[in-house]
């Protein structure tokens, strides 16, 4: 992708300054050649900025990965178990890839202007459904774009929290794959992304959007399921719970691009006028849906925690849930 006219213009804002400079500096009034000189080179100095910035972001934009992390060559066994499985997983994509946040992942627009989505261009939560583009994808290339967020391209994917689906085991990110062949086409392909020179100086400055992680090179196994410590950590290590709740889920700090700051869950407490939904038995929960099971662990620092699951579908056992409530009860 590239914005040949939004570099044209770039490049010829910062030229027309310098000439108009090179003019205010043979004015013979003292007071025109200083104010012209300094405004227009400060005008050249603008424009040169933005030109390098939007360069900058192109160059990161197209680079390829393909060299450096080759998508494994594996088939993912279509069992009902491992469809069944990866479906549960598959509540959480629905927070970017569906716009009600609800399955099929049909897509949805982040750059939507009736949402407020700034000019930056085209990006799309793709249609993960048979009728977007993975249909043409192998399972080796699905498995890179979710753990190491690298497109079938070879270009980084954006917005893709890969720094936290890298922790996936080979088992639990091939069942996601299985049941993403599994669904019903839904909905139309996503637009490719296409992002213009303000999408390219914001991803270099303001809005970090790249996700490639380091090439996944040994097997990734999870400790066996069950109530421990073992298996709740790598429950949060794979629904993203620090990035809320902060590095020891002591509490996030929050900003102005990125996940809201995350209460305190090593104590369970919520702070005042935190949103509130209703859990399918009708009764309230902090970002709670209908309560599944229940792990007791070990909290990051002293005590008993037990975390409790929720599932966006309202229906079903197991591992589910899309920005899941991780109450914790000291004892």
């Amino acid at each position: 992708m590239f914005d040949f006219l939004g570099v044209l213009v770039l490049a010829a804002l910062a030229a027309l300054f310098g000439w108009v400079a090179t003019r205010a500096w043979r004015a013979r009034n003292a007071i025109l050649k200083w104010v012209g000189v300094v405004l227009s080179g400060l005008f050249v100095l603008i424009f040169s900025l933005l030109l390098v910035l939007m360069l900058v972001g192109f160059y990161r934009l197209n680079r390829n990965y393909n060299a450096s992390h080759p998508a494994p060559d594996i088939a993912v066994a279509m069992t009902a178990e491992n469809i069944a499985r990866g479906e549960k997983f598959a509540n959480f994509c629905a927070g970017c890839h569906s716009p009600n946040q609800q399955l099929p992942l049909s897509g949805r627009n982040f750059l939507d202007p009736a949402e407020g989505g700034p000019p930056a261009g085209t990006l799309y939560a793709p249609n993960l459904t048979p009728a977007g583009e993975i249909a043409e994808w192998s399972d080796g290339e699905i498995l890179r774009a979710i753990r190491e967020g690298v497109h079938k391209s070879g270009r980084s994917l954006l917005i893709m929290p890969s720094e936290v689906f890298r922790n996936l085991s080979d088992a639990d990110a091939q069942a996601v794959v299985a049941y993403l062949r599994s669904q019903p086409a839904a909905g139309e392909r996503s637009p490719d992304t296409r992002f213009n020179a303000v999408g390219a100086v914001l991803v270099t400055t303001i809005f970090p959007a790249f996700t490639v992680q380091p090439h996944i090179t040994q097997p990734i196994i999870a400790p066996l399921e069950g109530p421990t410590a073992e298996y709740g950590e790598y429950l949060i290590s794979v629904l993203a719970c620090r990035v809320c709740h902060g590095g020891n889920l002591a509490g996030g700090q929050g900003g102005a691009f990125g996940p809201p700051a995350g209460p305190n869950r090593n104590t369970g407490s919520v702070p005042a006028g935190s949103p509130v939904w209703a859990r399918g038995d009708g009764s309230e929960s902090w970002l709670g849906w209908t309560e599944l099971w229940r792990h007791p662990m070990n909290a990051v620092g002293a005590g008993t925690a037990t975390i409790h699951e929720h599932n966006l579908t309202g229906g079903g056992d197991g591992l589910q849930g899309a920005a899941p409530d991780l109450r914790m009860s000291r004892s």
